[in-house]
């Protein structure tokens, strides 16, 4: 299982099943003119001494909702985004209304960031292996 918030929210979205996970994705695709993400995190991974997760997924899709990205992060791991050709130079996504910029993204089909982020959930939040990742550029 996983948790996502989105800005304002009382109460963490449970992402426990496909639905939920369809759900969210649908969400994030009618969010509005900007390229929205979300934070999950896996209720089924330790927790690190200071209270944080020991892992970051950051899942984002375009305003058309045709493409997204993805980020994976851990302390052993680093930062990885998807590998593969460069989409574009920059392309920025909200989190919780701060932008996020990422270097060089290979942005990828919707399909395949649903596909990703129930790979991450049902695998208890491991890394998906659904597609090739590369270390993020900064």
């Amino acid at each position: 299982m996983a948790v996502f918030k989105e800005e304002h929210q009382d109460a963490p979205l449970l992402l426990d099943s496909e639905h939920a996970i369809d759900a969210m994705v649908d969400a994030l695709i009618v969010a509005g003119p900007l390229h929205k993400g979300a934070q999950l995190e896996s209720l089924d991974r330790q927790m690190l001494s200071s209270g944080l997760p020991d892992h970051v997924f950051l899942v984002g899709v375009s305003a058309d909702g045709r493409f997204g990205i993805l980020s994976y992060s851990t302390g052993e791991e680093g930062a990885l985004i998807p590998a593969g050709r460069a989409t574009v130079p920059v392309a920025t996504y909200m989190f919780n209304t701060y932008p996020r910029e990422f270097l060089e993204p290979p942005e990828v089909p919707v399909d395949v960031v649903r596909q990703a982020v129930k790979e991450f959930v049902l695998s208890g939040g491991q890394r998906p292996t659904c597609l090739e990742w590369r270390e993020e550029p900064y």
